[in-house]
């Protein structure tokens, strides 16, 4: 494909950019994107991912580079670049999650590790959990000299992994520790690294040995400058210490243009380990311009007028962004409904979404319902009230196995399965089919241009499909049935070819934790279900109404949010003006394209560690009604 006039180019699958965009768009240097709610930041940067490649800014055979912090977040802004570029150009963007890029650097150069810090391969991929951080203090502290343990008595588990081994950049030869934090840091990677059998690394301790390679073996770094001289990173304020500094170390060269985009008001991770400093050291540090986006594509003018007010809390300078969607409700389009009882709180909500549906033609999924946090609880308490109206309420916080169920659905292996099982049940699904399809030509490692070998892959599929069909006819949905057919589609795609292809599941328990819970989704999906089609809905959601917390929501839009549960007692943590309390609340409000919707339940609470939020709708001009 010819290269594009960089004054000629146009935006690929949409009208036009913002005047903001153009300019970042076409920028060179180092750029902090602050991209608000609804501001368009994944058609952004696809567009600047196509500007690049196709007016030759990124010429051939340099790439470009995207870090995500989830996997559907870079698989959707893979796709998007697939959609707007041939394949060529496509084929020369990169996108990748944090903890995936670095894992990728960890196993390919292995051997150039320093011997101090090179661990065992295979090597298991370690999720540690709060008991088991608060066991290792105990430990610490208990082995450390009698100088040092109060120090370490200090340390919360909380935070330990992310702010201390996640702040510390390995030696090139292992050291004495000379300090209380120098002495619990070299047992953790002592009790992990060295463990016997197989080293134990979590995504951190990957995300560090990957730093210290570049240091280490400063060839290998070359190697990344000359590969991808145009880096992007997603969701920049949820950036952890560790990954800040493998950032600049790794791409932190004058001669690669970095854009970062994310949005302050929306960091809800600090929990997590998000630096709260991110923006301002990338400025100074990276000599980086700052530069908002104004247009919001989401909400209606009425809700981005409520959304600023809260913005207003969080940073006073705050800019009022521009609606570019219309209002499609009648009456208000916010409310905080005041209930007395939790069972009376159900029935309102239950009745209210029945009847708005029907009034206004809207499907389930159109809604979604927010809880700060024990999405379980929830689900007990509003489920029955809402099968009474015929309506199915889906908890996508729900635990499955060692995964959830949101986490399932956009895992890799569970949308090919998927796909494959659709297949089963309807002969004619065209995006299946070729979901289908790609997927097998990856796992066999077929040359996209080898016509033979893609035909007899195709074959293959076909074949495959047909016997799948006959057991699908055969078998009515069960609990039994479901699980023989997980374990055919599997036999089928190949375990081992899944691990070879796709790098998530490289090394680690990843591939059996989405396999296990695959197979526990598609069984009880399965169990009334009174055909394949109704049982593959239920795993898909289809016509359901997505519980959820307001982290898992987070990149996700719906017509009408109601959050549940604005209390005390479920906001136990909450401080008047504490910045990731009302950050929350932000991105629980921003969910909404029409109308956003507050619940309040004496029975389950007071409200006074929340009055500042109540304030905040109440200085918007958002109503109170009584259930």
């Amino acid at each position: 494909m010819p290269l594009a006039a960089p004054n000629a180019w146009r935006p690929r699958g949409i009208a036009d950019l913002e005047p903001n965009a153009w300019h970042v768009l076409r920028r060179h240097g180092n750029t902090c994107v602050v991209a608000g709610p609804g501001a368009g930041k994944t058609e952004f940067l696809a567009q600047r991912a196509a500007y690049l490649l196709e007016t030759g800014a990124c010429p051939a055979p340099h790439r470009v580079l995207a870090i995500s912090f989830k996997t559907d977040a870079a698989e959707n802004l893979a796709t998007r670049v697939r959609e707007r570029c041939d394949r060529a150009q496509a084929d020369r963007f990169v996108s990748m999650t944090f903890d995936a890029f670095t894992k990728s650097l960890v196993d390919r150069f292995l051997l150039a590790l320093p011997v101090d810090w090179r661990p065992s391969y295979p090597y298991e991929i370690a999720f540690s959990n709060r008991r088991q951080v608060e066991d290792f203090l105990t430990r610490a502290r208990l082995a450390a000299p009698q100088q040092r343990q109060a120090a370490i008595a200090g340390f919360g588990a909380a935070d330990f992994e992310s702010k201390i081994i996640g702040a510390f950049r390995l030696p090139l030869q292992a050291m004495a520790p000379a300090t209380a934090i120098e002495f619990v840091i070299e047992r953790w990677w002592s009790e992990l690294l060295r463990r016997p059998g197989r080293s134990h690394l979590t995504f951190i301790m990957l995300n560090r040995m990957a730093e210290l390679l570049l240091r280490a073996r400063p060839q290998i770094a070359r190697a990344l400058h000359a590969t991808y001289p145009f880096v992007f990173v997603d969701e920049f304020q949820d950036t952890t210490h560790a990954q800040y500094d493998f950032l600049v170390s790794a791409f932190g060269d004058p001669r690669i243009t970095i854009t970062a985009v994310g949005d302050d008001k929306q960091r809800i991770m600090v929990w997590a380990g998000a630096r709260t400093d991110a923006f301002d050291r990338f400025e100074a540090e990276l000599a980086a311009e700052r530069v908002p986006l104004v247009f919001n594509f989401r909400s209606s003018p009425d809700l981005v007028r409520i959304q600023h007010v809260v913005a207003q809390a969080l940073d006073a300078g705050a800019i009022p962004t521009i609606a570019q969607s219309g209002r499609q409700v009648n009456g208000d389009v916010a409310q905080v409904w005041t209930c007395p009882t939790v069972a009376g709180e159900a029935q309102h909500l239950a009745r209210w979404l029945a009847q708005d549906m029907a009034s206004r033609g809207t499907r389930p999924r159109d809604y979604a319902i927010l809880v700060r946090q024990t999405a379980d609880r929830f689900e007990h308490q509003l489920a029955p009230a809402v099968a009474a109206f015929n309506l199915h309420l889906r908890n996508e916080s729900r635990a499955l196995g060692r995964t959830t169920l949101q986490d399932l659905l956009v895992d890799v292996y569970a949308g090919i399965a998927q796909a494959v099982l659709r297949l089963g049940a309807v002969r004619r699904v065209p995006t299946s089919w070729q979901l289908a399809l790609d997927a097998v030509l990856r796992l066999r490692d077929v040359d996209h241009d080898d016509e033979l070998a893609c035909l007899r892959a195709e074959e293959g599929l076909s074949a495959f499909l047909h016997g799948l069909r006959t057991t699908m006819a055969a078998a009515p949905p069960s609990t039994a049935a479901a699980e023989a057919l997980a374990d055919q589609v599997l036999a089928f795609l190949d375990p081992r070819a899944l691990a070879q292809s796709f790098s998530e599941y490289a090394t680690g328990e990843a591939l059996d934790i989405a396999l296990e819970a695959f197979r526990l989704h598609l069984a009880t999906c399965a169990d009334g279900s009174p055909d394949w089609v109704t049982c593959l809905d239920r795993f898909a959601g289809v016509d359901q109404v997505p519980l959820m917390t307001v982290h898992k929501s987070k990149g996700l839009e719906y017509d009408t949010i109601i959050f549940v549960g604005l209390d005390d007692a479920t906001w136990w943590s909450h401080s008047a003006g504490n910045p990731e309390g009302i950050a929350t609340f932000f991105v629980a409000l921003s969910r909404a394209k029409q109308r956003a919707i507050f619940t309040f339940c004496r029975e389950r609470g007071q409200r006074a560690r929340v009055a500042d939020l109540y304030a905040l709708l109440t200085a918007a001009g958002v109503p109170e009604v009584a259930c």
